[in-house]
Order: structure tokens, then C-alpha cells, then sequence
């Protein structure tokens, strides 16, 4: 399938009732699914409209972000908000960080010092104690813990749902995506940690090209994730 071709020569945003929506020649932009597009805020909403603006003679959406993040949350997170929870919460029952290595104690070491610590914010935090184990046999968690976490995730409105979706997922960790979504750990510390194990890997055997490259694809994806939840986030007259 070829690209679609530019066909727009100005750009503009306009407020509206709950954000502001942005225009093409001055047709409103729609979502992929038909809808009415609205950013929340206007540092988001700028943001798009220079994603657009930045369009060559073909539209690469690869290149626009934080419009995906947002058409995500408008076609994808309202409709199905409570499924779209389950599938985030879930990810609490076999969390990354509660499977510690079984036979390498400087692994294991390595991993006790770097996860463990969101381990103990989380707890402190959300009140949810995690149960950890060696090796990679299922470990039920206690409904009490997971229900906690279910609240935590559905704390969050739809356009906060669509990048805590990306941190969680991305990096295989509620936890990880919890403490991301929060400001306690940054996208790259984030990302350092859900990819300790490869990370271990190189240090151990030297640099390999296939992992780097998903090293940096990871972290890319993660810092677009909290990039999009920092413009959630910004109010009129922040720096």
C-alpha cells in the first residue's frame, strides 16, 4: 500500500468543548475510526499540529506520536475502557520483576538491587505487596494485591490509559509502567530495568546488533510514552 500523499497546506487548533481540535485547511481532523479528534491540552495539541506541519509529500505516521497516542485513546481506550483495564492489570499477576534468576547469583544479585526497589514503592505507595520467586514457575499473586493494582490502573482517564498501556506493555511490568506513569522512575531508568536481563546478557558475552537495536527501540518507545503523559499533564503557563 502506497503512503498517503500530503494534502494539506496549513494547520491550526481551535479550542473546543474539552481540549482543543486541530484542522487541516480548515477541515477538523478525524481519528482513523471516523471520529471527532481532541487533544486535552494544548501542549498536546501543538505538539500534533507540528507533527503534521512536519510532513513531507508523504504522511509517515511513524513520525507523529503523539497523534497516534491520542487517536489511540479516542478510538481504542474509550470504547473499551474496563476491557482495556483487565489487559493492563493483568499484567500484575506474572509481573516482570517478581521472577528473580534461579542459577546465576550475580544476576540474581543485579536483579535484587534494581527491581526490588519499585518492589518496595509500590508497596508503600499503592499498598500492594507482590510476591517474588526464583525461576520462572507461575506465581499466583493475592487477589487482595491484585485488586489494589486493578484500582490503581483504573485511576487513570482514557488518554493516561493509552500511555500507561505503551509503559506497560512495552516493558512487560505493571510495576515498571506504574512507577513510569507516576514520575518515581524516569522513561530510562524504566527501560534499563525491564531489559536488565539482556543488558546482563551484553556485559556478560559483548555487544550483539540484534539486541541492541531492541534496546533502543524499548527505550524510544518508553520515552514517547511519558513524553505523551508529561503533555497530559501540562497546564497553560508551565515552562
Amino acid at each position: 500500500m502506497k503512503p498517503a500523499r500530503r494534502f494539506w497546506k496549513e494547520t491550526a487548533i481551535t479550542p473546543a468543548d474539552g481540549g482543543y481540535s486541530i484542522s487541516l485547511d480548515g477541515r477538523g481532523l478525524r481519528t482513523p475510526s471516523g471520529g471527532g479528534f481532541l487533544a486535552p491540552t494544548m501542549a498536546l495539541a501543538e505538539v500534533i499540529r507540528n507533527e503534521w506541519d512536519s510532513q513531507g509529500d508523504e504522511i509517515s505516521p511513524e513520525t507523529m506520536p503523539m497523534f497516534q497516542f491520542t487517536v489511540t485513546a479516542i478510538d481504542r481506550i474509550t470504547p473499551r475502557r474496563e476491557a482495556i483495564i483487565d489487559e493492563i492489570s493483568q499484567f500484575g499477576g506474572s509481573d516482570l520483576l517478581c521472577y528473580r534468576e534461579d542459577r546465576d547469583e550475580r544476576l540474581k544479585a543485579r536483579q535484587d538491587e534494581i527491581w526490588q526497589p519499585y518492589l518496595n514503592w509500590l508497596a508503600g505507595r499503592h499498598g500492594a505487596e507482590l510476591v517474588v520467586v526464583s525461576g520462572i514457575m507461575p506465581q499466583p499473586q493475592r487477589d487482595e494485591a491484585l485488586a489494589v493494582l486493578r484500582g490503581a490502573v483504573a485511576h487513570f482517564d482514557d488518554y493516561n490509559l493509552a500511555g500507561l498501556h505503551s509503559l506497560v506493555t512495552i516493558s512487560g511490568s505493571l510495576v515498571l509502567g506504574l512507577a513510569m506513569a507516576d514520575g518515581h522512575a524516569s522513561a530510562e531508568d524504566g527501560g534499563r530495568a525491564a531489559l536488565l536481563d539482556e543488558l546482563w546478557q551484553q556485559e556478560k558475552w559483548g555487544y550483539d546488533e540484534d539486541a541492541d537495536k531492541r534496546i533502543k527501540s524499548l527505550a524510544k518507545a518508553l520515552i514517547e510514552a511519558r513524553q505523551y503523559m508529561d503533555l497530559l499533564a501540562h497546564q497553560p503557563g508551565e515552562g
